[in-house]
């Protein structure tokens, strides 16, 4: 066999296996597709999370849970957090200046929102602490609401409000309770000066 007959019959062998695996491989990958397309919901689940959140090229935050759920058949793009979510919301400098946490959330990707339940807890550098069953946290505005029953403690003045739904801001310097209850309480200070006698 000439040289010139011989590379090509190489060229046709090598062609000839490379065809035979590629169609073996093609055979395994419909299957794994086929398999994929029965999971329920087609979930990709992530362990031991973490994820920043940054606005403007600025890290604002850090998501840290130990089970994501992330359903790629939902149009909507749902994320779910079932077994627990913590998020450090940072200043300019990276120093933590409020903290959340949640037994449960899910956030909705077209909507930019984070639905949190059962336990809900915010709470500043400063001691100010929001304490709800449930509340959403919306990405757009950074702000944290909900309708639902709601006890909030403050530092200055130091109160304790118990209300029915509220507004309020990512690192709780700005709290709005819609509507509060009569069991709540305030102790403000005297600034005369003067004592009581």
């Amino acid at each position: 066999m000439t040289n010139y007959k011989f590379n090509i019959f190489l060229k046709i062998a090598v062609a000839f296996m490379s065809s035979c695996i590629f169609f073996a491989s093609c055979e395994n990958n419909v299957n794994e597709v086929k398999s994929l397309g029965s999971r329920v919901g087609g979930i990709d689940v992530g362990k031991d999370v973490a994820i920043y959140i940054s606005t403007g090229g600025k890290i604002t935050a850090k998501l840290m849970a130990p089970l994501m759920n992330k359903y790629l058949l939902d149009s909507g793009k749902m994320i779910e957090f079932p077994a627990t979510l913590k998020v450090d919301f940072y200043k300019d400098s990276l120093l933590v200046e409020s903290k959340l946490f949640a037994k449960y959330a899910n956030y909705i990707e077209a909507d930019n929102k984070v639905f949190l339940r059962d336990d809900v807890v915010v709470y500043n550098i400063l001691g100010d602490t929001i304490w709800c069953k449930e509340m959403y946290w919306d990405q757009n505005t950074g702000m944290f609401h909900t309708d639902k029953d709601v006890i909030v403690k403050q530092h200055s003045p130091i109160a304790k409000i118990y209300g029915k739904g509220f507004e309020a801001n990512q690192n709780l310097t700005d709290i709005h309770i819609l509507k509060p209850q009569s069991n709540s309480f305030a102790i403000i200070n005297d600034s005369s000066g003067l004592n009581p006698k």
